[in-house]
């Protein structure tokens, strides 16, 4: 296991800028659970270490996605338990070290399932679509999609022409 002094810890300012949100973001989501500090400093500063990162676009890709905040604060809690700070996964974890009761745990993995199986559903078709927008419009030079906090896009410029599915 990594020892807490030799892991980087980001502030909660550093932490939102990595992940391209708000430092209010950031305390949205801890005062909401979903994130929690792995250190807090003497005078009260909140600290995050390197996975902490990880988690908080897991947590945003799971908010676009449809998940409810609550089952997104399950999976972050049931993944936190089983690594350590910097993401490496814990092969010594057991049951005991879960803070979810069986019935909690059930609906997370039905949640996974079903967001695997809208996925393998749509894998083929989204590529498919991806290759004929390429071909046509873009010709893959896209600027990055501003994805907001409800999950939403945000005045993105894709530069394809809004009657894409009239044209073809």
């Amino acid at each position: 296991m990594t020892s807490p002094s030799s892991v980087t810890f980001y502030t909660t300012a550093e932490l939102a800028r990595e992940a391209g949100v708000t430092r209010r973001t950031v305390m949205h989501y801890a005062d909401l659970g979903l994130l929690t500090p792995d250190q807090v400093t003497a005078s009260g500063r909140a600290l995050y270490g390197p996975y902490a990162l990880r988690l908080l676009r897991d947590v945003m890709d799971l908010r676009a996605l449809g998940v409810p905040l609550d089952e997104a604060r399950d999976m972050v809690t049931l993944r936190r338990a089983t690594h350590t700070l910097d993401g490496t996964y814990r092969r010594d974890w057991t049951r005991d070290d879960i803070p979810l009761g069986d019935e909690r745990l059930r609906a997370v993995h039905a949640r996974l399932r079903l967001l695997q199986d809208a996925y393998a559903r749509q894998a083929e078709g989204l590529a498919r679509f991806d290759r004929w927008l390429t071909k046509r419009f873009t010709g893959g030079d896209l600027p990055a999609l501003d994805i907001g906090e409800g999950g939403e896009e945000e005045a993105a410029e894709s530069g394809a022409p809004e009657s894409a599915e009239k044209q073809g």
